[in-house]
């Protein structure tokens, strides 16, 4: 049995790429590791989805300082290039499939590549120079933060051409993210591939919620599932939901977030300022199985993604796991979405317009026949092969052509 190590800084449980090319590879007959954070309160060891879980004794710490994002992302890759040493000792590893960010985490797996021959794969989940810099660069910040957020940047930039480098296969979520790969290293043009960030439909279409029709208690219902950090703007949602309800015809309409972030007292704060406390509700963290009912307990699933050069190269899940549960989908207009999807299937409207926002739904909910349209090319194109059924057949093929031939027994 080819045994499968995936290494990912984050919350494995948290983490549906992850989990399903894990249950990619165990269906394939794979042995499947995973070295991941470890929450407070969770296990060192377990199983997920078939996989072995391997949790390290390191925290996520969303929305702090530079120094600390380097101490947290050093010390989990040390540990986790520990850890696949161990793991390789009692069921030797033949792949090793690194999640970033960060993406020299790709580099834990050196060691383990110095003892024997191992296929290793980088996946690129994120643009990680452009996510420093929208992190650490603006101008809102001190001086210092600045000046120092530069030199890291630059140091990142280099880690991702050298991981690019060392990798034997480099997955992406989009494809211009590829398209500036392969500017910045040419050589490895042939091996980087995009294997998009897509739902397993299944798992949507058969969500326990019901089949929710328009409105029908009377409520536009919205619904975000996703962390509350600066790259959504689920505040210019709320704004959006402030004006619908004081509009002279008010919609009534009610916002539920689930999720997590270093974002989210503020928002709570927004939502009050605006006067709207009461038809937003904040839900924190819910578990990854609890996402589809929630999505298809909604009349509309948002992907608010904030337009900058790093949502530029990349493209939301939210947008799929939406057209996949048969739910109207309200984006960010993107390069990428528009690159992916068909303008029909999903809703748009400018990145920090809430007015558009708010007259975009404001439209659908007057328009039937704009909604069943919307809503049929989405499910269309998700059956067309925006699907992980269609991505994970592909993946598998890439982890079988990185294990090594089979030995002639003459």
């Amino acid at each position: 049995m080819p045994h499968l190590a995936l290494v990912v800084h984050s919350y494995v449980d948290e983490d549906p790429r992850v989990r399903r090319a894990a249950r990619a590879a165990v269906a394939a007959g794979w042995r499947v590791s995973i070295i991941s954070l470890q929450r407070d309160g969770d296990p060192a060891r377990g199983d997920l989805d078939g996989a072995q879980l391997y949790r390290q004794p390191v925290q996520r710490h969303q929305g702090a300082g530079i120094s600390t994002y380097v101490v947290e992302y050093g010390r989990f890759a040390v540990l986790a290039a520990r850890q696949l040493l161990r793991i390789d000792c009692d069921h030797p590893i033949d792949v090793v499939h690194t999640n970033s960010v960060p993406d020299w985490l790709v580099f834990a797996a050196v060691p383990l590549r110095r003892r024997h021959r191992i296929g290793l794969i980088l996946d690129l989940h994120e643009a990680s120079p452009e996510l420093f810099r929208m992190r650490f660069a603006r101008s809102s910040r001190s001086l210092l933060t600045r000046f120092t957020a530069r030199a890291l940047i630059s140091f990142v930039a280099f880690a991702e051409r050298r991981s690019i480098a060392i990798a034997d296969w480099v997955f992406v979520t989009a494809p211009r993210l590829r398209d500036r790969l392969v500017k910045i290293a040419p050589r490895r043009a042939d091996a980087v591939e995009v294997l998009l960030n897509v739902p397993e439909t299944q798992r949507f279409a058969a969500a326990t919620a019901g089949d929710r029709t328009w409105m029908s208690d009377g409520t536009v219902r919205l619904v975000y599932t996703g962390a509350l950090t600066p790259i959504y703007e689920v505040d210019v949602i709320i704004r959006a939901v402030a004006l619908l309800r004081a509009a002279p015809a008010p919609l009534p309409v009610h916002l539920v977030v689930a999720g997590r972030g270093d974002r989210e007292q503020a928002l709570q704060a927004l939502a009050a300022e605006l006067g709207v406390a009461d038809a937003v509700e904040f839900l924190g963290r819910v578990p990854f199985e609890a996402v589809p009912a929630l999505i298809r307990g909604a009349d509309i699933a948002l992907a608010p993604t904030r337009l900058d050069e790093f949502t530029d190269l990349s493209i939301s899940n939210k947008v799929f796991e939406g057209m996949a549960s048969g739910r109207l989908v309200l984006g960010t207009r993107l390069k990428t979405l528009d690159d992916l999807v068909p303008e029909e299937s999903v809703a748009r409207y400018a990145s920090g317009s809430a007015e558009e926002a708010a007259t975009v739904i404001r439209r659908l909910a007057s328009d039937p026949a704009e909604r069943a349209s919307r809503i049929a090319s989405g499910l269309a194109a998700i059956q067309g092969g925006l699907s992980w059924e269609a991505a994970g057949a592909a993946y598998v093929q890439r982890l079988t052509a990185l294990l090594p031939p089979p030995v002639d027994p003459r």
